[in-house]
């Protein structure tokens, strides 16, 4: 229970929104969105180094963002509250103290009699992330991204060939009382092609994107015509400098927000048998017209309809390692 929050409530006062953004009132602000990031609603803080994969590091930073009083509004929905435009009630605030993740908007992890492959492989996965530490978005109007390297369509390992189309590109959501859906399984490569392995665009090496979560991706336009998920925050690369397709301990890592490490496609009418060109490092969907679909599912996001530079969160799953904590 949160001290500050607990202190409003015992007052019955209420508190203006706005008023959150003043100095004096960002550890009541760290406390608001602790309980809503704890709930699924509100994304945390990402972030990662050279010797720490990318993940999330603190639940909130006492910065009233635009995607902070949307997570507000999300919570009143989800919890049958009448929002009153800019305030905090003492019902809101006693709502949102006392809410648990596992009450308010739980997740079915363990496999039910019922459930098809779709959902055991979505709630596998699921169990993964948690198990590694990851946020999951919980709403039924919130998407997660998720791509995991070196799995089949039905989540069992695959030789992960280099060039190859043998990744998946995933979005998980938990429907309504909890449930997890795959909404998105498709084909795609987390790893640069045969071509720039060998003519990396770095002087450095081609880029292979490190296992991890990222906050990195805004709604625009690969290479001038192509809707994508377009980089615009850190990422963690393990750079090839020997170019042999792999991620090596002599491999240097480089981190920056300027690699242009997009989530696009190839091409129209076009179903690549290789990942040749069509990959310089990028997060790649192979088959144009699905990601158009998925570029639609993922625009359906709340945190994207209610603010349109929402930046995108992503999970890179090593897909040995899925198996081994989550087997088949």
């Amino acid at each position: 229970m949160a001290l500050l929050i607990q202190q409003l409530i015992d007052r019955g006062q209420n508190i203006s929104i706005s008023d959150l953004g003043q100095p004096a009132n960002a550890p009541l602000t760290v406390e608001i969105q602790t309980q809503l990031c704890v709930l699924g609603l509100l994304d945390p803080i990402i972030d990662g180094n050279e010797t720490m994969p990318f993940w999330p590091v603190r639940l909130a930073d006492g910065q009233l963002t635009l995607d902070t009083r949307n997570a507000i509004i999300a919570f009143h929905r989800h919890a049958n509250l009448p929002y009153v435009d800019n305030l905090l009630t003492p019902e809101v605030l006693q709502a949102l103290n006392t809410a648990t993740p596992a009450r308010f908007l739980p997740i079915q992890l363990d496999n039910q009699p019922a459930d098809d492959q779709a959902t055991r492989l979505a709630k596998r996965i699921l169990r993964y992330m948690h198990f590694k530490g990851y946020w999951i978005a919980r709403a039924p109007n919130m998407y997660n991204i998720v791509y995991v390297e070196g799995i089949d369509p039905d989540g069992r390992p695959n030789k992960d060939r280099f060039n190859e189309w043998n990744d998946r590109r995933m979005v998980i959501r938990i429907a309504p009382g909890g449930r997890p859906e795959m909404i998105v399984n498709d084909q795609a490569t987390t790893e640069p092609g045969r071509f720039y392995t060998l003519n990396p665009l770095n002087r450095l090496g081609a880029a292979r994107i490190a296992f991890g979560q990222y906050k990195a991706w805004v709604d625009g336009v690969h290479k001038g015509n192509q809707p994508a998920l377009v980089q615009v925050g850190p990422v963690r690369l393990h750079r090839d400098r020997n170019k042999d397709g792999f991620r090596g301990t002599a491999d240097p890592i480089d981190i920056g927000s300027v690699f242009g490490i997009n989530q696009h496609s190839t091409g129209r009418d076009i179903t690549p048998a290789f990942v040749d060109k069509f990959s310089a490092g990028c997060l790649v969907g192979r088959r144009y017209r699905w990601h158009l679909s998925f570029m639609h599912i993922i625009r359906q996001d709340f945190r994207y309809v209610m603010n349109k530079a929402y930046v995108f969160m992503t999970t890179v799953v090593n897909g040995d390692e899925l198996m081994r904590e989550e087997p088949v």
